[in-house]
């Protein structure tokens, strides 16, 4: 289910990743990120008049756009931080916003991550007009960082894209993209324990971005879908109605949360979904994050409802199967046995009559169609249908359809019976040949083989399969030849 939709293996891993080979990746990607020369704070920034937060705005300047080579650039980087932290330390400059800010700055230029999270964080919280100025940097060091991490998955290098996510989740937090690309790393390694984290993570954010708005939703998506999954359905139960607020028409989120529904006991709550689900299906609802309503999902919607024994919407869900594919066998059976339990004559000769449209050599579904015909006080189609029934050589069970992309198989077997006419004359066994047509979407013909039904005593039985090359294929039938 996860699109959708872990940690601790990359701890053994970093030490031998291209970007932990590359000297100085992380400090590479950072520093590029930032201006070629110095720029004046765009907000009012009390406390610049210190000294020593003059001196440190110099040496900033200098590491910047100073003279010389490369060294004295990164000394005078070295030389600001000094100054500017003795000042907060030892000349009681810790209150003074700009002192923080500039510190920040020299930090992110020698690509100290830590310390310029730290730094800006006071900065910010003493001047918070300056909260855009400051967002700025953090944001450009990290886009060069989750940029660079992009460009590493591209190669198949998930170990060093680590290194670059991992790095830019120290400076920057406000958006959702870094933790989702370490999310889907963790989940295609199979650790999906630090991919709930970093969905969780993910989803936690705000983001403003119509694409960033995007990707924090698939997350709160997939964070719902790994807490399902690892069977902490109370907290799948939450998720999902947060992201439902978000995306109010996506149908898998609503079977997921029908699904956590069920799981802590909430069965009314996961009825009236699973009840707006079956009304959707077929409306051309297609989710925000994946399909709509599959046959599957109504067939696994449907057992549900049979299984809590609330039969009206079991048939409301079976028969709303047989509109999309008049051919699923396992839809009509269903819905035969939930007329039966409703005790409703003429829809359950209805249901039975197109069963055996499908499997003609049914015991079972003559004995519903004949049920229907008695409840409804049919008598001439119950005796017609009782006739047919006992003039069956052999009961046929088919009861499993296995499909890949390029060919099908049927298989179930075949039970010989004590046949007997309408005079109750008893015919003899003797082989049948049926021909099993595999069906594609609506219902035209795949495929064709045929079935060898051997001549079988009273109670004896064999098994039956056949086979057919064909793609597309969904349903079956056969008939006598």
């Amino acid at each position: 289910m996860i699109r959708r939709i872990a940690v601790s293996l990359f701890a053994c891993t970093l030490a031998t990743s291209a970007a932990a080979q590359e000297p100085n990746a992380v400090e590479a990607r950072v520093i590029s990120s930032l201006d070629r020369a110095f720029v004046e704070p765009g907000c009012k920034l009390e406390g610049g008049g210190d000294y020593r937060v003059r001196s440190g705005r110099t040496y900033l300047n200098t590491a910047l756009t100073g003279s010389g080579n490369q060294a004295n650039r990164d000394r005078a980087a070295r030389d600001g931080e000094r100054v500017v932290s003795d000042a907060i330390t030892g000349a009681k400059q810790d209150k003074n916003p700009a002192a923080w800010y500039y510190l920040g700055r020299l930090f992110l230029q020698q690509a100290d991550l830590v310390g310029a999270d730290s730094a800006f964080t006071r900065a910010q919280a003493l001047a918070p007009d300056c909260a855009a100025d400051i967002q700025k940097y953090r944001y450009r060091a990290w886009a060069a960082l989750v940029n660079a991490g992009a460009q590493y998955r591209k190669s198949e290098q998930d170990d060093s894209a680590m290194v670059m996510l991992r790095a830019a989740d120290i400076i920057y937090r406000e958006l959702p993209l870094g933790y989702t690309s370490m999310a889907d790393i963790f989940t295609s390694s199979g650790q999906n324990d630090s991919a709930i984290v970093y969905y969780g993570k993910a989803a936690a954010t705000q983001p403003t971005d119509t694409v960033q708005v995007k990707i924090r939703n698939q997350a709160l998506y997939n964070y719902g879908v790994l807490q399902l999954n690892a069977g902490r359905h109370a907290d799948a139960i939450g998720t999902f109605q947060s992201y439902l607020k978000l995306v109010p028409d996506d149908m898998p989120a609503k079977k997921a949360l029908a699904q956590a529904y069920r799981a802590t006991g909430r069965t009314e709550e996961a009825q009236e979904l699973e009840r707006d689900l079956v009304e959707a299906a077929g409306a051309g609802s297609v989710a925000v994050v994946g399909e709509g309503i599959s046959e599957r999902d109504l067939m696994e919607i449907a057992v549900k409802q049979f299984s809590d024994k609330d039969y009206g919407a079991a048939a409301t869900t079976f028969s709303k199967i047989t509109e999309l594919n008049p051919w699923n066998r396992d839809a009509w059976f269903n819905l035969a046995n939930a007329y039966l339990a409703m005790e409703d004559g003429p829809n359950l000769a209805k249901s039975a009559v197109h069963l055996l449209a499908i499997e003609p050599l049914s015991e079972y579904a003559h004995s519903l169609a004949a049920q229907g015909y008695r409840t409804a006080g049919d008598t001439d189609a119950l005796f017609k249908m009782i006739v047919a029934r006992e003039a069956l050589l052999a009961n046929v069970e088919m009861d499993h359809l296995a499909v890949t992309s390029a060919e099908a198989t049927l298989t179930g077997k075949a039970t010989g019976r004590e046949a007997r006419d309408e005079n109750n004359k008893q015919l003899p066994a003797k082989p049948q040949i049926a021909v099993v047509e595999f069906l594609g979407e609506g219902g035209g013909v795949v495929a064709s083989a045929e079935l060898t039904i051997p001549a079988l005593k009273p109670g004896e039985s064999v098994p039956l399969s056949a086979e057919a090359a064909g793609a597309g294929i969904s349903a079956w039938r056969y008939h006598l030849k």
